[in-house]
């Protein structure tokens, strides 16, 4: 029995003058606890409408979400209601979003909204649920635990925001933690200290880990497998070490080759993916991206390609894998 289990996710966002078709049939599973998961490409991909789809969190209306199956466990839960998605979310599936600052409530004190998380959840007592709040803070490692909680979030700096949103996230115990750009913002220094610590927690808590970014180098360094988005799609998938090892799919080529290297000649260009990414409003046809594809036929235009098994729990689509 897996995990999570999602399949034919197609989000859409319905406005007065167009239809944004932000997902198109995504599907991702997670087999056990202690997996980990990477989901990387472009801004506007559908990284991250896919992340709030999976918490039930895409608000209908303006979206439009259809779902052929979305199971945690024996659960199913697309057909929850509203109350139960409210109680399944952060007790079974924890999620870190991708801006701090606009998700903790700026006029609340962080321990005020940590006591509510976990009284709403755990059916702890205020008094108990404070204790397990700076216990949490400690954990990942925040110091002055007792006197961040009667902190505001402005009175923190965006590494202990972000501490903060990861210990929120974990004070329910989560079987499932889904990270939304957790480094985002963050410099160098801190980025790497969020992601030490989130594989850490993840080891010894035992939960899965769903990481979502566009740094190829977050991926590297945090997950097993990896899935590559683009124009709402998914266009391949596999263990980390053969998607950067090799990539099938012209678009992860593509993706892998624009990444910085210090061993470049000097005085020679960066690498750079010509043209933009598909309006989401008006998406191209077949494979979202051949208009950008340097090895493109009249096929790709027409007709989207099938799953193709390139290597072991290694697979594309698309036309050209042979070249």
């Amino acid at each position: 029995m897996k995990l999570l289990e999602l399949s034919g996710l197609h989000v859409d966002f319905v406005q007065k003058t167009a239809t944004h078709r932000a997902v198109r049939g995504v599907s991702l599973q997670i087999d056990r606890r202690g997996e980990s998961l990477g989901i990387v490409g472009e801004s506007g991909s559908g990284k991250s409408v896919t992340s709030l789809a999976l918490m039930q969190l895409v608000r209908q209306p303006p979206g439009r979400v259809r779902v052929d199956r979305l199971r945690y466990m024996n659960t199913d839960l697309a057909a929850l209601p509203a109350s139960r998605k409210r109680e399944f979310r952060g007790r079974e599936i924890g999620m870190i979003f991708q801006e701090p600052m606009t998700s903790l409530d700026p006029v609340f004190t962080i321990g005020a909204q940590m006591v509510e998380t976990i009284t709403l959840h755990r059916n702890l007592n205020a008094r108990r649920a404070a204790a397990c709040a700076q216990d949490m803070l400690e954990r990942v490692e925040i110091p002055h635990a007792a006197q961040t909680l009667r902190s505001y979030p402005h009175e923190l700096s965006g590494g202990m925001r972000q501490r903060v949103m990861i210990a929120m996230a974990l004070c329910c115990n989560p079987k499932i933690l889904i990270a939304d750009e957790p480094t985002t913002a963050l410099d160098v220094t801190v980025q790497a200290q969020v992601l030490q610590l989130i594989k850490d927690l993840q080891r010894d808590v035992g939960m899965a880990l769903v990481m979502i970014t566009h740094d190829l180098a977050v991926i590297a360094e945090t997950v097993d497998r990896v899935i590559v988005m683009y124009g709402g799609k998914v266009l391949e998938e596999g263990p980390v070490e053969r998607i950067f090892a090799q990539p099938a799919q012209p678009y992860t080529r593509a993706l892998l080759r624009s990444v910085p290297d210090i061993s470049r000649p000097r005085g020679e260009p960066l690498y750079a993916i010509e043209g933009s990414s598909p309006d989401a409003a008006d998406p191209p046809g077949g494979c979202p991206f051949h208009p950008r594809c340097p090895i493109a036929v009249d096929r790709c235009a027409i007709e989207f390609p099938p799953r193709t098994v390139v290597g072991p729990n290694h697979a594309a689509w698309c036309w050209n894998i042979e070249q």
